[in-house]
């Protein structure tokens, strides 16, 4: 299990290089190594994902990041990083406790951030509850046809009722 590190309110400005100098002490590894090992790639992508998403930088100032500390990036690698977080996230669970490691001003308080990781967590356990063919259909459906399904659907369900009826009377 990973090892439980106070987040004291310094952590709230924190500018780029402090992130990721506390990534590196916190892993023991080093975020801009030129290399393809998965673990230390999982890291650049939170990296990424922090400055854009917490940060607000731009693509090209996080490329020009990495590379002034080391690491040959583009924005377009920089992109790529930020879009492939969340399912690096998802097989790698450590990421998300680095995550929230780092805290940034906001408006909301405690409680309710609580309450959105709450929410968060329960609007996924749905979402994987309801996986199925039918409703993965359902989503691509294109809006200006929602109602013309609707109404297939409703008479395809009225047409099984019919049958049942008939059914019992036999």
């Amino acid at each position: 299990m990973l090892q439980f590190i106070k987040v004291t309110n310094y952590m709230r400005d924190l500018k780029p290089i402090q992130i990721a100098k506390k990534l590196n002490s916190i892993t023991k590894l080093n975020v801009f190594e030129n290399t393809r090992k998965q673990e230390i790639v999982d890291l650049r992508t939170l990296l990424c994902y922090l400055m854009r998403e917490k940060l607000n930088m731009r693509w090209v100032n996080i490329a020009r990041f990495f590379t002034e500390n080391g690491k040959n990036m583009t924005h377009a690698s920089a992109i790529h990083a930020f879009k492939k977080y969340p399912i690096y996230k998802k097989d790698n669970k450590k990421l998300l406790e680095y995550e929230k490691m780092f805290t940034f001003k906001s408006d909301l308080t405690y409680d309710e951030i609580d309450k959105m990781y709450y929410l968060e967590n329960q609007l996924k356990n749905l979402e994987e509850k309801f996986e199925s063919p039918l409703m993965k259909l359902i989503r691509e459906l294109p809006k200006n046809k929602e109602n013309e399904t609707y109404e297939y659907l409703c008479r395809f369900v009225k047409s099984w009722e019919w049958k049942s009826e008939q059914q019992q009377t036999r």
